[in-house]
C-alpha cells in the first residue's frame, strides 16, 4: 500500500483502536528483532497476556494484516504494515503537534487515542500545520530512529 492509500476510516470496520495497538507493537517488535515475532515476545512488548495476543492476531490473520505460524511467530502482511505504520504516524503528528504548538504534553496513551479518532482529513491537516517530516505513514526503519515507534500498553 503506498501511503496515500492507507485510509483508517476506510478500515474503521476491520480494525479497532486496541488492534491498531497489536499492529503498532508488531511492527516495533519487528523492526528490534526479526521478521517472525513470537506472540510471547508481542505480550511483553504490550504488556498484556499471550492469549490475547494469539485471539487478535488469529482475527488480524483473517483480515489480511498479519500472517502467523504457530511457535514460529506471527509476520505484518504488506497492508497491516501500512496501516500499523499510518497509525504511528498519526499519534506521532497529534503528539507533536500538542507538545510543539500547545506545549502540552498529551502522553503517548492519549496522542494514539486521539490520532486514532480524528478523522484523516485533521490529522493530515495537523501534519501541515507542524511541516511532520514522515508522509501519511511512520518511514523508521528502527526503532532507535523513531522514539515514536513506541506506542503504550494495549
Amino acid at each position: 500500500m503506498e501511503p496515500a492509500d492507507v485510509s483508517l476510516e476506510e478500515l474503521s470496520a476491520s480494525i479497532t483502536r486496541t488492534g491498531g495497538k497489536y499492529l503498532c507493537g508488531l511492527l516495533r517488535c519487528s523492526l528490534a528483532e526479526r521478521d517472525q515475532v513470537a506472540t510471547g515476545d508481542l505480550a511483553d512488548c504490550l504488556d498484556v497476556s499471550r492469549a490475547s495476543v494469539t485471539e487478535m492476531v488469529e482475527k488480524f490473520g483473517e483480515g489480511d494484516l498479519v500472517e502467523h505460524e504457530h511457535y514460529k511467530g506471527a509476520t505484518l502482511t504488506d497492508r497491516g504494515e501500512a496501516l500499523a505504520r499510518h497509525l504511528l504516524w498519526r499519534r506521532c503528528v497529534t503528539e507533536q503537534f500538542f507538545e510543539g504548538e500547545l506545549d502540552l504534553d498529551v502522553g503517548i496513551e492519549s496522542a494514539y487515542r486521539i490520532g486514532f479518532e480524528f478523522p484523516d482529513a485533521g490529522v493530515t491537516r495537523l501534519a501541515e500545520m507542524i511541516d511532520h517530516p514522515c508522509d501519511r505513514t511512520c518511514q523508521a526503519t528502527d526503532p532507535e530512529e523513531c522514539a515514536q515507534l513506541t506506542i503504550g500498553s494495549a
